[in-house]
């Protein structure tokens, strides 16, 4: 399996639920205060591990035990990197 190709493909479908969450921050989040803050850590937690999962499922690649820690871990950083943009913003 060329895990590259499947980094690389991740990575861009991690930068479209960056691009959402965006979006979601500036209509739904934004002037809400940390109580909403909070709610949209959760929202961020959420829809990488979707996108994980979705993307696992298109891929087949459920049984592969190094393509699911790749995934994971991918998924995990941008997630990471996202709660910390954001509670900079508050």
């Amino acid at each position: 399996m060329d895990y590259s190709a499947l980094e690389s493909d991740f990575e861009c479908a991690c930068d479209d639920v960056i691009k959402n969450l965006g979006n979601q921050y500036k209509t739904g989040y934004q002037s809400g205060g940390l109580g909403m803050l909070e709610a949209f850590f959760d929202l961020i937690k959420s829809e990488f591990d979707k996108a994980a999962q979705l993307f696992i499922q298109s891929n087949n690649i459920s049984e592969n035990p190094d393509a699911l820690k790749l995934i994971h871990t991918i998924a995990k950083k941008h997630a990471k990197k996202c709660v910390e943009f954001y509670g900079r913003v508050v």
